[in-house]
């Protein structure tokens, strides 16, 4: 623990560095007079300056420019190996501009003519406030690093319970909802078979019940593929592969789909991601890119990486405006990819088309960063 530098009565552990004793006392009776109260340690070279750092905490160290075996340069070095933020003042019998920059340059706190070491006790007090302003940036600064990284890891598992809990609800709904509903169409056309048999003629309300119905089971469909699409079983290839030719159909596009790989691991809520991430930016080519005639989807995977490229030959548009007025769409993207420890941009401009890029990594960054919390399933 360092003294309080507004506390004069707090003892100032110091190195010293000087093979002057008579300068050394010098500096001790200077401090002494402006009511510090140093406990120094004169040493020499590096040995002695490791050896004093390994004795107890230090304060600050003041060291003398030009030693027989050592100089204010190794000084720093040793100093700022020890204790990146401990105060170092450099004393130097010699006015030179150009030494004292380069030692505030190699790390010290100040620079002190021996002709005036009646600045020194200001001098060790001012480093003093400015090294305690270090360590308290560093330490805010690490505060916010470990809250982001505890934020991001909550962000990638919330990400990943989401996508389970879309995963369980659609399996649900195809179970429960979607067994009965099958069972019912059964019943309605077994009943519709016996009323006709018994009075030779359909029953109009038995056909709105079937239209009914199946306008049910399609709604169960469309909402399970919301949740999750089932054709992500057959892996993220095959679904982008399907999602594409699919889009080709409807919209009259030339639609091309180019993937480096096969077959590859990526766990089901990224594999997702990257599929809705597909399907929101050929939706997006449909609604806004008029006139556009070709579309390419790339998918390029590496170990630690997997990007996905959607783009257009479409009007394109000026990003700007996606400062001002960035669409849900958009920022949903980017805070899935942020929320999964990637990233994602958009880049595009009048007259040369759009390109979205979607990139995460295919697992989490580490095992061990996801939060203790289970998820919470649906069944």
């Amino acid at each position: 623990m360092h003294a309080s530098v507004n506390d004069h009565r707090s003892t100032l552990n110091l190195i010293v560095v000087e093979d002057s004793e008579l300068d050394y006392e010098l500096l001790l009776a200077l401090l002494m007079r402006e009511g510090l109260r140093p406990r120094a340690t004169r040493v020499e070279d590096e040995a002695g300056m490791r050896e004093a750092f390994a004795a107890g905490p230090i304060d600050a160290v003041i060291t003398d420019h030009n030693l027989p075996r050592f100089d204010s340069f190794a000084s720093l070095k040793v100093a700022k190996s020890v204790d990146a933020d401990i105060p170092v003042i450099v004393l130097s019998g010699e006015m030179s501009e150009e030494l004292a920059v380069a030692t505030l340059h190699a790390g010290a706190d100040d620079f002190v003519l021996k002709t005036r070491m009646f600045r020194i006790a200001a001098a060790l007090q001012n480093s003093l406030r400015a090294a305690e302003s270090r360590r308290e940036a560093h330490a805010s600064a690490s505060a916010l690093a470990e809250s982001e990284a505890r934020l991001h890891a909550l962000t990638q598992h919330l990400e990943h319970a989401k996508e389970e809990e879309r995963r369980a609800i659609a399996q649900e709904i195809h179970d429960d909802i979607g067994g009965a509903l099958t069972a019912l169409k059964f019943e309605v056309v077994r009943l519709s078979r016996e009323l006709e048999a018994r009075d030779g003629e359909r029953s109009g309300r038995i056909d709105a019940i079937q239209e009914l119905l199946e306008s049910a089971v399609i709604a169960s469909h469309r909402i399970q593929h919301a949740l999750r699409p089932a054709v992500l079983d057959a892996g993220l290839v095959a679904a982008l592969e399907w999602l594409t030719r699919g889009f080709a159909e409807r919209s009259g596009l030339a639609v091309e789909f180019q993937s480096n790989r096969d077959e590859f691991e990526v766990e089901p809520d990224r594999a997702a991601a990257l599929y809705r991430v597909a399907h929101e930016a050929l939706t997006n080519v449909r609604k806004h890119a008029r006139g556009a005639k070709r579309v390419q989807l790339q998918l390029f995977t590496q170990p630690d990486e997997v990007s996905l490229e959607v783009s257009d030959d479409g009007p394109g548009f000026d990003t700007g405006s996606l400062e001002v007025t960035a669409g849900f769409g958009v920022r949903g993207m980017m805070e899935r990819a942020r929320g999964l420890g990637g990233w994602a941009e958009v880049s595009s401009s009048p007259g040369r088309g759009t390109t979205v890029m979607f990139s995460i990594p295919p697992a989490f960054a580490q095992a061990d960063s996801r939060p203790d919390t289970p998820a919470t399933g649906g069944g």
